[in-house]
């Protein structure tokens, strides 16, 4: 957490570099002065010698120190050369040179060079002095390292390029008060190429190359003056508030890497993926999902090659971020379907070819309502320990509940309330009120087969059935039981009725 200064900063700033209220008109000077004055908010030192003539503003060096927390120095970027040229039309255009250099260092510890190229850049800004809108596209825009430099040592061996195709965007901010910057954004095609090898002949090695399509960005964030994002909780007291999505189609990529004789390769592809986040005083939520994955790799220490498919993966988190007295949504999300891995593997687990290689699932949805008494983004106040508890769970609800694997198929769903005034009937745990109902198929079967295989030995075995045979009963279809769990807030359990606590 206590990088997110520069991590946020940096973000942000790069959203205003690639970001029309066309009837307002809008001077050169109005947008050179936003750009400098949203830099020193952030806290960051900005060297500039501005050049004014009576139509433009232009930066022949732009030079941004970014201080790193806890007295760890600084990072400083030289943008270079930028110009702020008035249009005849009450815009501005923002000029960037088709070849830009941006020196980045880091203390004396760590220096890069990176080419900034575009092709075809436009970025427009139109607008009030409180409300300007950018438009920017390039068909092409290439970002690759011209030198590495890392503990005072120049490296040769690294290698990274990044180009998009047809980027193309919007991007709107606002003074009401806080800054509102919203944008979207849309990529054709990324493709990326990264290797880099240990100097003088060193084992180290490795190389990533790929590619993505259709990207798309969506955001929205409000940034009050003089942020600090080294105080997040302040910060969000403050107004400080982001949400966005990231969507891609198609992509994959090929890697590579070698240590010591040791050597991996492999090769991963998806059909389409998303991530979203969202922040703000009252909630953290952060997701997203994966389609058609295939997955292949081959190691020095392993005897044969590892292939994995995926049909969907998706996870999400939302929970709240701050103190309340009020309940508040949580959502937890885990999803793993139809999860397939090449014979090979499966030898490994069932020399014998007694269990089913059907896919592997499964799906955990719980909603619920809970709230802290902590602030969760103050980490001095969660490491303080001056609580009892950090806060309270008021409700869970199983959405759903699937584990299919080996010819068996668990599932389930159910509700509970839960009484935070009663902490002595369940040991400490806030006494719960509601079901869980349960299903399960093929599961004799699977310990049948666990049984053959010699990997359960018969009177454990029976032991596993007597014990289903307390809690389950039997259900509609072969091998199919089923289970009917109550918990009352007198302490009471049930399982199908019959009274077990």
């Amino acid at each position: 957490m206590t990088n997110w200064k520069t991590i946020g900063g940096s973000a942000a700033f790069i959203t205003l570099m690639g970001s029309t209220a066309s009837i307002a008109e809008i001077s050169s000077q109005e947008v050179w002065n936003d750009w400098y004055q949203y830099l020193v908010g952030f806290g960051y030192e900005v060297t500039a010698a501005p050049d004014v003539t009576g139509d433009s503003v232009m930066i022949n060096s732009m030079v941004v120190t970014m201080p790193l927390p806890d007295d760890g120095g600084a990072v400083k970027v030289d943008f270079g050369k930028i110009t702020f040229q008035d249009q005849s039309d009450g815009t501005v255009a923002v000029i960037l040179p088709e070849q830009k250099p941006i020196a980045i260092s880091v203390n004396n510890d760590f220096a890069v060079t990176l080419n900034y190229d575009t092709t075809g850049m436009s970025m427009v800004v139109s607008g009030s002095a409180d409300d300007m809108t950018y438009v920017y596209s390039a068909p092409k825009v290439a970002i690759s390292i011209a030198d590495l430099v890392i503990e005072g040592e120049k490296i040769d061996t690294a290698k990274l390029d990044i180009i998009l195709s047809n980027l193309a965007g919007q991007s709107v901010s606002k003074m009401i008060g806080l800054r509102n910057i919203i944008q979207t954004m849309s990529v054709d095609s990324l493709t990326y190429d990264f290797a880099l090898a240990e100097p003088n002949g060193g084992d180290f090695a490795m190389t990533v190359k790929g590619a993505m399509s259709d990207l798309k960005l969506d955001s929205n964030s409000t940034i009050p003056a003089d942020v600090d994002f080294t105080n997040m909780s302040e910060a969000l007291n403050e107004g400080l508030a982001a949400k966005g999505s990231l969507s891609w189609g198609g992509g994959g990529y090929e890697f590579a890497s070698s240590d010591r004789g040791n050597s991996v390769t492999g090769s991963s592809s998806s059909d389409s993926g998303s991530l979203k986040f969202a922040l703000d005083r009252e909630m953290l939520n952060y997701g997203g999902t994966t389609t058609g994955t295939k997955s292949s790799f081959t190691s020095s220490d392993f005897p044969f090659p590892v292939d994995i498919t995926i049909a969907e993966a998706a996870f999400n988190l939302l929970m709240p971020a701050g103190p309340s007295d009020d309940p508040k949504d949580l959502n937890l999300t885990v999803k793993l379907v139809d999860l397939n891995v090449n014979d090979m593997i499966w030898s490994m687990a069932d020399p014998m070819g007694k269990l089913p290689h059907d896919p592997v699932t499964f799906i955990l949805d719980i909603d619920g309502k809970a709230n802290w008494f902590v602030d969760m983004m103050n980490p001095e106040e969660m490491a303080s320990g001056d609580f009892d508890i950090p806060g309270e769970l008021h409700e869970l609800t199983l959405n759903a509940l699937q584990l299919k694997a080996v010819g068996a198929d668990l599932t389930g769903n159910g509700a509970f309330t839960f009484n935070n005034d009663d902490l002595e009937t369940f040991d400490g745990i806030p006494a719960p009120t509601g079901e869980i109902n349960l299903k399960l198929v093929g599961g004799n079967g699977l310990l049948d087969n666990l049984v053959a295989m010699g990997l359960l030995p018969e009177d454990q075995a029976m032991g596993v059935r007597m014990m289903t045979g307390m809690f389950a009963v039997a259900g509609e279809g072969e091998d199919t039981l089923t289970s009917k769990i109550e918990v009352n807030g007198d302490g009471s359990i049930l399982a199908n009725g019959q009274r077990i606590k």
